[in-house]
């Protein structure tokens, strides 16, 4: 049996005021394609489908489409609710799908059932465990003691009675203490909201959301899918894939990362102004990518944005990286300046700001402004 494993959709989700449903629905188009291309019998969903607990009509409507052409395709699909969506609103009405091969996660309340599905090897057991919080899982349990998102999901799995002689598979939405994090991820301080790889280890394949990188992680060797999209400059070096995996026996698994093209990428070009225009014109990338630029350029230019669009469209913002900036990492305090002159005072700060001296005619311009506030004396 053959599963692919794809998480943390966002639908919906803006990136510096840029809708990015367009992209959204390009690759989620590619990723049906490329299940019916590998004929792909079940696409596992862990979490994170929109960006905002209220989804905005866009991203209900692209996501429609989405399960309603995996139907067509005649691909099973399995979707949890992650810390971004609301479960309530994700699941409603959820149990009226499951004629269509569509099978959501119910609000959490204590205790989970499998989907059973069979196939050449036996049954396989497929459970689908929405976020949790300690709070959710003490209110169900009371009589466990729940202290920690550890305790928590621990708890929720022992209530599982795992048959260990079949496959099992889990499909969830955690932090794992050992993963890779990026600033685009919410995080919570201290990553109180962790628990160890070692709490799903016995399933067959852990098939996680919430972080934005592919990974392996751990011993138990549990897999996040990563973001089918870029969405943030930490993400950068990201190579976004989609785990397809083949279920043999109890034990038997391969695992292949599918590649997935944007429509768009997500790059940073870093130079003078002058040398970003130039070179601009023989870009062997996409004009239209989303750019994070990063000027050198030692002094501000003037509405820098508005004539760097004229070649790159979509820019999301501009940073500066220069002395200046460098210096102002490092601003000196400026001791004893009641024995100073106004100007020496005026040197110093310009020198720790700019990371550089004033020239003569900045000395002339300042030093005219001092005789004229406090008088040639």
């Amino acid at each position: 049996m053959k599963f692919a494993h794809i998480s943390d959709l966002h639908l919906g989700k803006t990136l510096h005021s840029f809708s990015l449903i367009d992209d959204q629905e390009y690759i989620l188009n590619q990723i049906v394609e490329k299940l019916v291309e590998n004929k792909v019998d079940v696409l596992l969903v862990a979490g994170d489908i929109y960006d905002k607990n209220v989804a905005p009509e866009t991203g209900i409507k692209l996501f429609r489409k989405f399960l309603n052409d995996l139907v067509k395709a005649n691909i099973k699909v399995m979707v949890i609710s992650g810390n971004h969506d609301s479960a309530e609103r994700l699941t409603f009405g959820g149990e009226f799908m499951t004629d269509k091969g569509l099978f959501f996660s119910k609000v959490y309340d204590g205790k989970i059932e499998p989907v059973v599905l069979q196939d050449e090897n036996g049954p396989v057991n497929i459970y689908l465990l929405p976020f949790i919080k300690p709070s959710i899982v003490q209110h169900y349990l009371p009589d466990e003691k729940i202290e920690s998102y550890e305790d928590a999901v621990s708890c929720a799995i022992r209530q599982m009675n795992l048959n260990l002689s079949e496959r099992n598979l889990i499909v969830a939405h955690q932090n794992i203490l050992s993963a890779e994090r990026c600033e685009s991820e919410e995080n919570i301080i201290g990553g109180l909201d962790a628990v160890s790889d070692q709490v799903f280890k016995d399933f067959d394949y852990v098939a996680l959301g919430h972080i934005h990188k592919q990974q392996e992680v751990g011993k138990s060797k549990v897999m996040f899918s990563g973001t089918p999209l870029k969405y943030s400059t930490s993400e950068l070096e990201h190579d976004k894939v989609m785990p397809l995996i083949t279920l043999g026996k109890k034990g038997e698994k391969e695992i292949e990362l599918i590649p997935l093209v944007p429509k768009r990428d997500l790059r940073q070009i870093k130079g003078t102004f002058d040398e970003i225009m130039r070179k601009s014109k023989d870009d062997p990338n996409n004009a239209e990518d989303y750019i994070d630029v990063i000027l050198t350029d030692e002094n501000d230019i003037l509405d820098a944005i508005s004539t760097l669009r004229t070649v790159y469209p979509n820019i999301l913002k501009i940073t500066y990286d220069n002395k200046a900036t460098k210096a102002a990492e490092n601003v000196e305090r400026f001791d004893a300046v009641d024995e100073k002159k106004p100007l020496d005072v005026f040197e110093a700060f310009y020198k720790a700001r700019r990371g550089a001296d004033m020239d003569e005619s900045q000395r002339e311009y300042i030093q005219s402004l001092i005789e004229k506030i406090w008088g040639e004396n």
